[in-house]
């Protein structure tokens, strides 16, 4: 794989391949030319892709001939930029791009292309394929269905017991996501928090990088910068805020009520980040009978939405690639309800049960912008659903927490 993220590949990059003779490996692979359009070329580029994403990902550089032996079999070893010969990079590369997505199932989470410019006018396509959460991945096209991985010497074909194998390794890392909350959930409710959450309600909101639960830590050194520090904002916030290093990693929360507090967020050493809210679901506990058993609902998405605004700026700076998924977690509400202003309902269904806990949604795009419809509208739909509604009352085509 190159080193440099694939916006800064150079040309340099590429002509260094070529001057140090490097050779294909398991995450490098050569070709001459873009796959023709013959259904056994595709073939082979789709196995080429699948093996790939079912390994640790990788990157396919068209335009490079490898060295030949003396009974001219390739070597895998860089020989010469060669340049793809198509008039339109651009559409080369959706062309490879809607292959993949024709011609592989389930549909890899993310393959990216970029046209690298050379000196002499040639010009070579990167196609990096990221290492994929949700493998084993097939290939389908042509009716084919066949299972590819790869190792140092290149792709082979998956037997039955590997396939097998591929598919238990997914279950596990849905058990470990589901094990990593549970755990949390059930510190919180034993009162085990980094900090004394003030209460009762409490708020658990949970991001969760999927490289964290397969025992890689995140790209960031644990001396953790100001400017990331910045970005940890506990969800509710008062006038002034204390943080520390902790066992887990790195903690910052909310000095207001102290020593119990308003909130707070712990950096886990994994990546992982949990928010806890003691303020938010009791906002109205002391305003009398009318009110006392309701949440503020516009106040509570908007603190949701804000949260995870933050949270992402935090997860972007410190995790490179791979899912990441997020979950709520309510605790203590049997008996409260979110509040519907002006609603004309005669019955207000309260939550019917203590702990109230959102599958996990992954996150389906991190750079989407405000107001982050499509990460947070389903997490707060589901919540809804639990209080008894299809959505949320204010979920209309203009949503925007951000304005309430």
């Amino acid at each position: 794989m190159l080193p440099e993220a694939l916006d800064r590949i150079a040309e340099n990059d590429i002509s260094s391949l070529v001057t140090n003779q490097i050779g294909e490996r398991k995450r490098l692979e050569y070709k001459e030319q873009l796959p023709e359009g013959t259904d056994k070329a595709k073939k082979e580029f789709l196995a080429d892709v699948c093996s790939l994403a079912n390994a640790e990902g990788g990157d396919i550089v068209f335009g490079i001939r490898d060295l030949r032996d003396a009974n001219g079999r390739p070597t895998g070893i860089a020989e010469s930029v060669t340049g793809v010969a198509v008039p339109n990079t651009a559409a080369a590369c959706e062309r490879l791009e809607q292959m993949i997505r024709d011609g592989i199932g389930p549909r890899i989470p993310k393959t990216e292309t970029v046209t690298v410019e050379m000196i002499d006018g040639k010009r070579v396509i990167v196609l990096r394929i990221h290492k994929s959460w949700i493998k084993p991945h097939m290939v389908t096209f042509g009716g084919s269905s066949r299972f590819y991985s790869r190792n140092s010497t290149g792709k082979f074909q998956l037997d039955v017991n590997e396939i097998g194998q591929a598919f238990a390794e997914q279950q596990s890392f849905t058990d470990r996501l589901h094990a990593w909350r549970l755990d949390r959930i059930g510190k919180t409710l034993s009162d085990d928090t980094p900090v004394a959450l003030d209460g009762p309600a409490k708020l658990l909101f949970h991001f969760i990088p999927a490289q964290s639960l397969v025992g890689q830590q995140p790209n960031f050194n644990w001396r953790m910068s100001e400017s990331l520090q910045d970005h940890v904002q506990p969800s509710s916030l008062s006038s002034s805020v204390a943080s520390r290093y902790n066992a887990d990693g790195f903690l910052k929360y909310s000095l207001k009520g102290f020593p119990l507090c308003s909130s707070y967020v712990q950096v886990f050493r994994n990546g992982c980040l949990e928010y806890g809210d003691g303020y938010i679901l009791n906002a109205y506990r002391d305003d009398g009978p009318e009110k006392q058993n309701q949440i503020p609902s516009k106040d509570f998405e908007k603190k949701l939405c804000q949260t995870y605004e933050n949270a992402v700026l935090t997860l972007n700076a410190m995790v490179d690639d791979g899912p990441i998924y997020i979950s709520c977690t309510l605790l203590s509400v049997k008996g409260l309800r979110l509040s519907r202003a002006n609603s004309i309902d005669l019955y207000y269904p309260t939550f019917d049960r203590e702990v109230i806990s959102t599958s996990e949604f992954q996150i389906p795009d991190r750079l989407e912008g405000r107001p982050y419809a499509g990460a947070m509208l389903p997490l707060i739909n589901s919540i809804w659903q639990s209080n008894g509604y299809v959505e949320s009352p204010h979920a209309t085509q203009n949503w925007n927490p951000f304005a309430y």
